[in-house]
C-alpha cells in the first residue's frame, strides 16, 4: 500500500479518514472531520477571507459536537449524531475548508490566543 501511496497526491482531510476506514472500519467514527459551510446554497461552499476570521468563528466551529446529515432520497430526512471520541461527546472538526491564504495570519493569531483558555 505504501508503494501505491507514493504516487497519490491527496489532501490530509481526505486521505486520513479513508486510510483509517481501510485499516480499521469498526474503530473510527463515521463523520467528516472537515468543517465546510454550505449555508449559502451555492454550487461551492462558503470561502473565508481574512476579515471573516474572528474569535467567534473559531469558537462556533469548535463548539459543534453533532454531525448533521440530510439523506439523498426523496424523504430528505435529517439525521443528527453526536460526535463521540472514546465514549465522550467531543468537537467534530479537525480541519476547515475554503480558507483563503490571506486568512493565515489571523488564524495563527486567534488560534494561539484561543488555545490558552
Amino acid at each position: 500500500m505504501i508503494a501505491y501511496l507514493n504516487f497519490v497526491i491527496c489532501q490530509l482531510p481526505t486521505f486520513s479518514p479513508s486510510f483509517f476506514q481501510m485499516m480499521d472500519p469498526g474503530g473510527i467514527a463515521n463523520w467528516s472531520v472537515t468543517y465546510v459551510d454550505w449555508s449559502e446554497g451555492k454550487w461551492h461552499p462558503r470561502s473565508y477571507r481574512a476579515q471573516d476570521v474572528t474569535y467567534d468563528l473559531l469558537k462556533n466551529i469548535t463548539s459543534i459536537d453533532e454531525s448533521l446529515h440530510v439523506t439523498s432520497d426523496e424523504e430528505k430526512k435529517l439525521i443528527i449524531k453526536p460526535c463521540m471520541w472514546n465514549g465522550m461527546k467531543r468537537p467534530c472538526y479537525l480541519f476547515g475548508r475554503k480558507f483563503f491564504p490571506d486568512t493565515l495570519d489571523s488564524l495563527i493569531y486567534i488560534f494561539s490566543n484561543y488555545t490558552k483558555y
